[in-house]
């Protein structure tokens, strides 16, 4: 994970370069203004892929906003990054924007293939949620307070940066 956030990083522009980020076993998750609205790179061996996305995981109302809010972008996103992607509800209060691909024994190659897609998922998905942010009211914002990262590994902690 650590390498793949390396080459992530490397790959994004550099006004993208700027977010938290935290790793654990099979996962790494960065966001750039509120831990509740991040990407995340899943290593998911019961089903045999590894899932990009971006995750919404506040409350129902704040998550079931960015979702509505997200699809009428669906087709600008589609055509940017493949028809693979979608848009969808996780569990009963969280939705994620995601795509999968094989997840192929730990190698090199397999990380710089996540780290591509991944830098490409927020190349293409960062710019959008800046400009929508507007239509996503800021009290949904209040109804769960942002949980704190507790990583010991951040990444360029951006200054000044505020929840939604």
């Amino acid at each position: 994970m650590s390498l793949v956030l390396e080459r992530t990083t490397a790959l994004l522009p550099p006004e993208l370069r700027r977010f938290n980020a935290r790793i654990r076993f099979v996962w790494l998750q960065l966001h750039y203004w509120s831990p509740k609205v991040h990407y995340e790179l899943w290593l998911t061996r019961k089903t045999g892929r590894i899932e990009i996305g971006l995750h919404f995981e506040g409350e129902r109302q704040f998550s079931y906003r960015w979702a509505e809010v997200m699809a009428a972008r669906m087709p600008e996103v589609q055509a940017r990054l493949g028809p693979q992607v979608e848009l969808e509800e996780w569990t009963p209060s969280w939705t994620r924007i995601h795509q999968t691909i094989p997840y192929d024994p730990l190698s090199e190659p397999l990380a710089d293939e996540a780290a591509r897609r991944l830098a490409e998922t927020i190349t293409v998905l960062q710019p959008i949620l800046e400009e929508e942010r507007s239509n996503v009211p800021p009290e949904l914002e209040a109804l769960v307070p942002a949980r704190p990262l507790r990583s010991r590994r951040f990444h360029r902690r951006r200054r000044g940066s505020s929840p939604l």
